[in-house]
């Protein structure tokens, strides 16, 4: 396909026709005209040529649409931006002729999808494998730049705001082709980049589980119901465990089906990190709900160190006896206070804090004020409140003796570990970074939106979440990158760095009088310069 220019006998002007060539039922090669776009003066055909060649791609895609139809404009955007152009100024006649044809987002492209490269996510997939390779960057980006409801509602929005059109059939079939040995090359780039970023080693892993809810409340062998996370029991849903560094990037992580409690998550996790790293180098930081003696037996048997929050209420009456009485406090400068204690030949380290005893002494009373007034209402079992409810055969009472024992733990605090030789305040100053992995769960479920989970079939569901694990690793590891190279400028959220990037944007402006096309790059914050600075790009 390609135009032609026929000059007209009569009136000197110039047609300007798209013809393609083909052969006749003879076999014999023929032209036929595909589209006639017009007749105009010789001085003015330029721009009726560029026209119709626009047209050529336009007709090529309504008979086979490409992978991503505006990929290569997109791709042609970000390579303009980045030739080096002539010193000489670039005119404009007539202002009233200039016309904006397309706005494009390229912040995401350029930034996240440098960083993708240079992670060498592409490897995932295989070389014959183009069609995949380039739909799971595109659906990487578009978990970035447009996180919403469904795969769909992704696709549409991101063609609107970002100038990629996924097809969503296309893209569905790409998730069936993220099998398990791909998601787990993908874990290992990612922990191999978080390694290297700290300069080849890794010696405190947080590690923590969540619960993501699904649209549907059809179970099978992975969804199924369970203990919710997020307040919502009459929907099925997954276990996400989490491992990250205290830095705050993503080590891997490991999808189990819903109803698995927290204790029977840490066993199989920390069995796969054996195989990738030299776990007798660890710290792995929890908080109770990994508590058990076999998961503490099995950290030991890994020659793992570990930090993990005690359950001080489930102790034995003598262990209790021996954490609420009298104790060697060593008071540190917050206010708080610290001391340790060996009970069952594991360390315990206590600490005591006035804030946290104020909070305790207040939610106490406030559930013994229910407790009253579900007495004055006649109630009939203990409910929500029944720790501090006896239940007899000659009826329901306040428990004093409840509420006498509770009042010993107000402001108390305990974790377990095995390092010996560090002093208490330290051993909480690892405990006290348990909160990032915490960020991260709340990254990945709202600035991400990676639930509610709308697929159904499993292998989906776990492409999912390697979709949104991998968006995850960019935006920690840009975010890494960027405070390591300007720690003392402002500091930036994942929420700032994708608004940061999503303001970086280029207009297509065309010259009506001489159909000449311009980039008109759109005003960068000096924030916006330097993430693009922090991977090594120039705007």
């Amino acid at each position: 396909m390609f135009v032609r220019e026929l000059k007209r006998k009569t009136t000197k002007n110039i047609s300007v026709q798209i013809v393609e060539s083909y052969r006749n039922e003879q076999g014999q090669p023929r032209l036929r005209i595909v589209r006639h776009m017009g007749s105009v003066p010789p001085d003015v055909v330029d721009g009726l040529v560029k026209i119709a060649y626009l047209e050529i791609a336009r007709i090529q895609q309504e008979r086979q649409p490409s992978l991503f139809p505006a990929e290569s404009y997109v791709d042609e955007l970000v390579a303009a931006r980045r030739k080096k152009q002539a010193s000489r100024a670039l005119m404009i006649q007539d202002a009233r002729n200039l016309e904006e044809m397309r706005r494009v987002c390229l912040g995401f492209h350029e930034v996240f999808g440098a960083l993708y490269d240079q992670m060498g996510f592409a490897e995932v997939f295989t070389g014959n494998q183009k069609m995949a390779r380039r739909l799971f960057k595109q659906a990487v980006l578009l978990r970035l730049a447009a996180p919403g409801d469904s795969k769909l509602a992704h696709a549409r929005r991101l063609s609107k705001d970002a100038g990629v059109d996924v097809p969503v059939e296309k893209l569905y079939r790409m998730m069936d082709a993220l099998t398990e040995d791909r998601i787990a090359q993908l874990k290992n780039l990612v922990s191999e980049e978080t390694t290297g970023l700290l300069g080849g080693t890794l010696k405190v892993l947080f590690f923590d589980v969540t619960t993501l809810s699904f649209a549907s409340e059809a179970s099978d062998e992975l969804r199924k119901k369970g203990f919710s996370k997020e307040g919502k029991p009459q929907k099925v849903q997954v276990v996400l465990a989490l491992i990250q560094t205290k830095e705050g990037l993503p080590v891997t992580y490991e999808l189990f089906p819903g109803n698995t409690t927290d204790v029977k998550t840490l066993e199989p996790a920390m069995k796969r990190l054996r195989n990738t790293f030299d776990l007798d180098q660890m710290i792995v930081i929890a908080d109770s709900g990994m508590l058990s003696s076999e998961n503490l037996a099995l950290l030991k048997s890994m020659e793992c160190d570990y930090v993990v929050a005690a359950r001080l209420r489930s102790l034995s009456k003598v262990q209790t006896k021996t954490i609420v009485g009298e104790q060697s406090w060593k008071t540190l400068s917050s206010g708080r206070k610290v001391c340790e204690h060996q009970l069952g030949g594991r360390r315990l380290i206590l600490r005591f804090c006035p804030k946290k005893a104020a909070r305790d002494q207040h939610l106490r009373e406030k559930a013994i004020e229910k407790v009253k007034h579900r007495l004055k209402q006649g109630v009939k079992g203990p409910g929500r409140t029944g720790r501090f409810l006896s239940v007899k055969q000659d009826g329901v009472r306040l428990d004093h003796a409840a509420i006498e024992k509770d009042k010993k733990f107000d402001g108390l605090h305990g974790v377990w570990t095995s390092l010996e030789k560090l002093p208490p305040e330290k051993i909480y100053q690892h405990y006290g970074e348990l909160w990032r992995i915490e960020e991260g769960f709340r990254v990945m479920k709202h600035t991400m939106a990676v639930r509610p989970v709308f697929h159904w079939v499993e292998h989906r569901v776990r492409a999912h979440l390697a979709i949104c694990f991998a968006a995850f690793a960019l935006l920690r590891i840009l975010r890494h990158r960027y405070h390591a190279r300007y720690g003392t400028k402002q500091r930036l959220s994942e929420g700032q760095i994708l608004a940061e990037l999503g303001a970086v944007e280029t207009s297509m402006i065309c010259d009506r009088g001489n159909w000449a096309q311009y980039l008109l790059p759109s005003k960068v914050t000096d924030a916006g310069a330097r993430l693009y600075q922090a991977i090594g790009l120039k705007i």
